[in-house]
C-alpha cells in the first residue's frame, strides 16, 4: 500500500504518454518547425497541422485526454512562435485547466503549464490586453500555486504596472 507521500511522489514523476504511433510522425514534423530560424510559412503550416491533429485527437480520445492536451500545448507554442503571445496565453490557460483536471493542481506538469502561461502573458505588449487576461491568469495561479506564491505576487505587481501604463 502506498502512503500519501509515496503516492504524491509517484504522481510527480509521471509524464504524459508519447503520442500514439499514428500521430508520431506528424507531431515530429510540427515540432521541427520550432527550431530557429522561425519561417512564417512553416509555422503557418504547423498551425494548420496542429489544428487538424487537435480535431482528430479530440474526436478519437476526447477533449481531456493527455494526447489531446499535448496537441493543444503544441498549438500554444506555435502561437507564441508566430508572435501572438495573447493566443499563446489563452492556449496555456486552457491547457493548465485540462492538466489540473488530469494530473492535479500540484503536479509538476500543471505547474509548468501555469509558468508557461505567465511567461507568454508577460510577452503581451498591449496593456489593455494584458489587463483583460490578468483576472483569468491570476485565478489560475492562485489555484495552482497559492494566493501568496512568489509567482502570484509577481503577476499582481505586473498587473498594477499595466494599469498604470494603461491610464497614462
Amino acid at each position: 500500500m502506498l502512503t500519501p507521500a509515496a503516492t504524491q511522489e509517484s504522481t510527480q514523476t509521471q509524464h504524459p504518454p508519447p503520442p500514439p504511433e499514428e500521430y508520431r510522425e506528424r507531431v515530429a514534423a510540427i515540432t521541427s518547425t520550432f527550431t530557429p530560424p522561425h519561417d512564417p510559412q512553416r509555422l503557418a503550416w504547423a498551425a494548420a497541422q496542429a489544428e487538424r491533429l487537435d480535431q482528430e485527437a479530440t474526436s478519437t480520445y476526447g477533449p481531456a485526454h493527455t494526447h489531446t492536451i499535448s496537441v493543444r500545448e503544441l498549438r500554444g507554442w506555435i502561437a507564441r512562435l508566430q508572435g501572438d503571445p495573447e493566443a499563446a496565453t489563452h492556449w496555456d490557460l486552457h491547457v493548465t485547466q485540462l492538466q489540473s483536471a488530469t494530473w492535479g493542481i500540484h503536479h509538476t506538469i500543471t505547474r509548468a503549464s501555469a509558468q508557461r502561461a505567465v511567461r507568454h502573458w508577460t510577452e503581451i505588449t498591449d496593456a489593455t490586453t494584458r489587463i483583460a487576461l490578468s483576472k483569468q491568469l491570476l485565478g489560475m495561479l492562485v489555484a495552482v500555486s497559492g494566493e501568496n506564491s512568489s509567482l502570484s505576487r509577481h503577476v499582481r505587481k505586473l498587473v498594477r504596472r499595466a494599469h498604470t501604463a494603461d491610464t497614462r
